[in-house]
């Protein structure tokens, strides 16, 4: 590409998923079945920089920094399919950072990455924009192309942004905000924490697991947790029911989640749920498909959460959690 000094920076958020995680599986939801997840962008995010270079190289700055004369011998796949997808093979700079690692975490990071680089790369390119929905479903091919196993969730998490109910079925993906009045929902994100497991997985095994229990037809676990996720959406957009029932659910959820598949928790994060709930947490669950990234957890009362991150630090890292808003951005371009 010609050099014309163009410079994008986008921003992209992760997510919290709730209730419903296996259900969002094309297996699962193209056989007739509904899937159903409620999930939540929140304030923590994967930002990219893309720009012309001076030269005809391709530079990528990630863990490492890539410097080849053409795309196709760049390692890092996100970024190498990413590109490619956009005919940019050629004299483009792309700088990637995040707020939490972009893999393992559970937390959706890379299809906030993909995002994020195909949201930069269209911009660059001068793509015409498209919907959310479309956009959505290019960010889950391009993550299948690049090897990829999961549902589809994540990509309408990052590229919707708020607190949603997602629907999947053969025919279409809905995204439905939570009908959830705001001091419903502080009280919700005033109770919540995210705990870092310190344990790294590889989410693919697990995922490739799930998917085979699916199409043996053991799917009954995954029947029962989407009956979880609408009863805890009533729960939250319902004002006179107990705050507290999320809590509950969750915990609900996490139960059937371990007795369905071994390789989501292990003897430490078994431990660590344990510890919480002595000290006033009434619910959680791992994030992602498990086996170790990030654990949400549900407390009984705000009041607890400081004493609590107290407790786990340095041996844990506690965040708080806010809801975000608005899906992937660009917060600046030059052009």
């Amino acid at each position: 590409m010609l050099y014309d000094k163009k410079h994008v920076y986008i921003r992209s958020p992760l997510r919290i998923s709730f209730i419903g995680g296996g259900t969002d599986m094309e297996s699962y939801y193209l056989n007739g079945n509904k899937g159903h997840v409620v999930s939540s962008a929140v304030d923590l995010y994967v930002y990219i920089a893309i720009k012309d270079m001076f030269d005809a190289n391709i530079r990528v700055h990630h863990s490492k920094i890539e410097t080849q004369p053409i795309t196709s011998r760049i390692m890092h796949t996100y970024t190498r399919t990413a590109l490619e997808h956009f005919g940019i093979f050629k004299g483009a700079e792309v700088v990637i950072t995040s707020d939490v690692m972009t893999t393992g975490s559970g937390l959706g990071a890379s299809s906030s990455l993909m995002s994020a680089l195909a949201k930069g790369c269209s911009n660059l390119r001068d793509t015409h924009s498209q919907s959310k929905s479309n956009f959505a479903e290019l960010i889950y091919s391009l993550e299948c192309k690049a090897g990829t196993v999961g549902g589809k969730q994540d990509q309408y998490a990052t590229i919707f942004g708020g607190l949603n109910s997602i629907s999947f079925t053969d025919k279409e993906v809905k995204v439905n905000p939570v009908k959830i009045s705001l001091n419903r929902k502080l009280a919700l994100e005033s109770r919540l924490l995210l705990i870092f497991t310190n344990l790294a997985r590889e989410s693919k095994q697990i995922q490739l697991q799930l998917d085979t229990n699916i199409k043996s037809k053991n799917r009954e676990y995954l029947d029962r947790l989407k009956n979880l996720s609408y009863d805890f959406l009533k729960v939250l957009e319902t004002e006179s029911e107990p705050i507290h029932k999320v809590g509950d659910l969750l915990h609900e959820g996490w139960v059937l989640k371990k007795s369905s598949n071994k390789a989501s928790s292990n003897q430490f994060i078994d431990q660590l749920y344990d510890m919480l709930r002595s000290k006033g947490v009434l619910g959680g669950k791992i994030m992602g498909a498990g086996g170790g990234g990030f654990f949400l957890a549900f407390i009984k009362e705000p009041s607890l959460k400081q004493q609590i991150k107290y407790e786990l630090y340095p041996n844990y890292i506690a965040m708080d959690v806010k809801f975000a808003e608005k899906g992937t951005e660009v917060l600046w371009k030059n052009f």
